[in-house]
């Protein structure tokens, strides 16, 4: 029996998603788990991949539609297989658009076509879509026939960048969050010999990121009531039942968070692939769905750029974030003597909600203890 591939719910401010490109065409063979199409949300463009093998049997809405969430856009089955008669209609273009005439208000409100991005821009200049004549295909409003309805009156002050407006909406959640933070030293002597032996082994690219998710990873598993996360409704804490831990990823302007999965359970070698992939992802701005799953802490790193210590701001949809500086030496005691030591700044910020100050205190702790002990 034919399968339906629908749309899946990847925006965090909208319920309508665009399809930016099919990476299959119909009759193509489709494996599990493969990319199967592209869609824009309002954080990034995005690939969904499928959750059925076998061949792609029809397509019912093209690249440049935009379409609700839980909406039916292909079909997955058999060759040959017919897809079922209930099959939805493709979504139609307004009569008067495609003649090129003005559509009516009330018929064009329903069946204005436009992406997530042009619908924030709309909104923010206080312009009604349902009065924008789009220039797009089958009428889709673009970014210019919005800009065209301003009357000419200037718009003060440099465009944002729609990724950075998604962003500034998140940490717009993020501050009425109940949040607070504490901080701990970490010697990292052993964490540095660590480094040498497995580069000595042969493990290229290895640093002190990879450490640092790897420990979050392992006092996650040491202190599982924080790998929990609020939610609104109910409300309820959720236990999430992998040890997944996100990565702040910074590119040029734009700021994602990608999810390593359980980083203490790969090699030193597949923690640095999935790394580099989850990076490579980000900044490209397409996240596959394996670096999209849910994860309670994140790990944001400035040690490159000569930070020594930070506090980050909480993820919205998560329970905590370590924020880690610099390895710099300082002046330490060894064996009763003062030597200069590794040592690393650590601030972990967390959901007053979920977390209280000692459940935080011995999460850090128990990072603390497995980069001091420098033995994975």
């Amino acid at each position: 029996m034919a399968r339906a591939v629908r749309m899946p719910p990847l925006g965090e401010t909208t319920d309508e998603l665009r399809i930016v490109e099919w990476l299959k065409a119909e009759g193509d063979e489709v494996a599990l788990g493969e990319p199967l199409l592209a869609v824009e949300t309002d954080k990034a463009t995005l690939e969904v991949e499928a959750a059925a093998a076998g061949t792609l049997l029809e397509i019912l809405h093209r690249a440049g539609e935009s379409v609700r969430v839980g909406t039916v856009v292909a079909y997955v089955g058999e060759q040959g297989e017919e897809v079922p008669k209930q099959t939805p209609a493709r979504e139609a273009v307004p009569e008067a658009a495609a003649a090129g005439g003005p559509a009516a208000p009330s018929s064009r409100r329903e069946r204005v076509t436009a992406s997530p991005v042009v619908r924030r821009l709309a909104q923010d200049l206080g312009i009604d879509l349902s009065r924008v004549q789009g220039s797009g295909p089958g009428g889709r409003i673009e970014k210019e026939d919005v800009l065209g309805m301003t009357d000419g009156r200037a718009i003060e002050g440099e465009p944002v960048a729609p990724h950075r407006q998604s962003l500034a909406r998140r940490l717009g959640r993020s501050a009425v969050i109940p949040q607070f933070s504490v901080g701990a030293t970490v010697d990292m002597t052993q964490a540095a010999a660590l480094l040498e032996r497995k580069r000595a082994a042969g493990v290229s690219g290895l640093g002190y990121t990879h450490l640092l998710l790897r420990a979050i990873a392992v006092a996650l598993r040491a202190r599982p009531e924080v790998n929990r996360l609020w939610v609104d409704e109910g409300p309820r804490i959720r236990r999430l039942e992998r040890v997944d831990v996100g990565l702040a990823v910074a590119g040029e302007g734009t700021l994602l968070v990608v999810t390593l999965p359980e980083p203490d359970r790969l090699s030193s070698a597949e923690l640095v692939e999935h790394t580099e992939r989850a990076t490579a992802e980000a900044r490209a701005g397409r996240v596959s769905e394996r670096h999209r799953a849910p994860a309670a802490v994140t790990l944001s790193n400035l040690g490159m750029v000569a930070v020594d210590r930070f506090s980050a701001i909480i993820d919205p949809d998560q329970t905590a974030i370590v924020a880690a500086g610099a390895v710099t030496e300082r002046p330490g005691v060894v064996g009763g003597e003062v030597q200069p030591v590794p040592q690393l700044e650590l601030t972990l910020t967390v959901d007053h909600r979920v977390l209280d100050g000692v459940a935080a205190g011995r999460f850090l702790a128990a990072i603390r203890e497995e980069l001091e002990r420098g033995d994975a």
